[in-house]
């Protein structure tokens, strides 16, 4: 028998260390914390200093004077657009919202009950029977995809709103831009200009943040081979998660159980006591206040001005004063985050909050299939390693030896 030499039965040694390193490392990195899975050149985040940029461009910026459309352009094409190229995209984009009526058939059939974010999912996944470049994957039929689902993703949710209701559907207008239908098609009426201006700024702050869940859910099944329609309607069913998009849902749902601002206190003590969550508070990146939320305060603020409803605003107010100085909070270095102003805002628009995840999705449409095609620019099968912790090699007992 040949023996090792013992230069060789070290390495061999080191490399069962390592991998023991590596995966006690994975261990702790629950949730893949602060483990790079890609490289992109949509969202650079700085969660200690709480800036968020789009390629490159500060989030503030594009809040304050950019519309939707031009964010999708950026985040599709690397740069904004001139303004014959921001034409043609509000073009492209008013001549795909409309709906077909085997599609407008399939919603009206969906029980009045449904949740609007499973009748979203279920409604991407029947638009790609339509579409005769469904299983195509290379970059030009996804641009057209991403196309369609951008336009149709509100559509889609208003004509359900509505149908849920016993209300006809209404069709969107080709002169009005992507928050402005979406008001127009849920609502009926003519939008007032504060109101467009609050979705659409809603709309910029959340069409892009990195490679968050539902990102994460798209990238993965385009990695695996998979087509455009099925990765988006993954990216749904993880942001519906109530520790993702649905959280803004649940938001709203606790600041209207706190009865307004008096009963702000009242309820966090409660809440630590039992140990509930409160929701709106803290973030995975953020250690500081979420950037986005001084622009969904000022634009539900502005809403309030116009006569909406102040209670829910002032009651997320109230609980961020309280979160500021409370030793819990403080030690925790938990801030408002995106939820915490989306949802009066939302609630202000007379949208009901189980309209929010999807709302959130008709956004985030943007960045999601921005990040299919990074991922199909240069395509790999996205397969991270579990760390093993089951049983050491055991033998195997015939049934009757058990």
């Amino acid at each position: 028998m040949v023996r090792a030499d013992s230069s060789t039965e070290t390495i061999a040694v080191q490399i069962r260390k390592d991998r023991v390193l590596m995966e006690r490392a994975a261990i702790e990195a629950k949730g893949l914390e602060n483990v790079v899975a890609a490289e992109s050149a949509l969202a650079d985040i700085d969660g200690a200093a709480g800036t968020l940029r789009y390629r490159g461009y500060d989030i503030h910026a594009l809040a304050e004077q950019a519309t939707f459309e031009e964010v999708a352009y950026l985040l599709w094409e690397g740069e904004l657009p001139a303004g014959e190229q921001l034409r043609e995209l509000q073009k492209q984009l008013a001549a795909r919202r409309a709906l077909s009526d085997q599609l407008r058939g399939l919603l009206q059939a969906l029980p009045a009950s449904m949740l609007p974010m499973d009748a979203l999912r279920t409604a991407v996944s029947a638009l790609a029977a339509e579409d005769p470049l469904a299983e195509r994957t290379d970059l030009e039929a996804a641009r057209a995809i991403a196309l369609r689902l951008t336009a149709q993703l509100p559509t889609i949710l208003a004509a359900f709103g509505r149908l849920r209701q016993g209300r006809e559907p209404v069709a969107p207008r080709e002169d009005l831009g992507q928050a402005a239908n979406l008001l127009w098609m849920y609502h009926g009426h003519e939008p007032r200009e504060v109101e467009v201006r609050a979705l659409e700024t809603y709309f910029v702050l959340l069409a892009e943040h990195s490679l968050n869940a539902s990102t994460f859910a798209a990238r993965v099944v385009i990695g695996a081979g998979g087509d455009i329609y099925g990765a988006v309607t993954a990216a749904i069913a993880a942001l519906k998660g109530i520790l993702h998009g649905g959280a803004n849902q649940k938001a709203y749902e606790m600041l209207q159980a706190m009865g307004g601002p008096d009963g702000v206190e009242g309820y966090v003590e409660e809440s630590l006591r039992i140990k509930r969550r409160i929701m709106g508070l803290g973030h995975r990146i953020y250690k500081v206040e979420d950037p986005r939320v001084r622009h969904l305060r000022r634009h539900s603020e502005a809403l309030i001005a116009v006569g909406a409803d102040p209670t829910v605003h002032r009651t997320a107010e109230r609980l961020a004063e309280v979160a500021a100085s409370h030793p819990y909070f403080v030690e925790r270095r938990l801030a408002p985050n995106v939820e915490f102003f989306s949802a009066p805002l939302l609630g202000a628009l007379g949208f009901p909050a189980d309209m929010f995840p999807p709302l959130f999705a008709c956004s985030r449409i943007t960045g999601w299939t921005a990040h299919i095609f990074e991922q199909l620019r240069d395509n790999r099968l996205i397969r991270p390693k579990a760390a093993y912790i089951g049983p050491a090699p055991r033998a195997y007992v015939p049934l009757a030896g058990r």
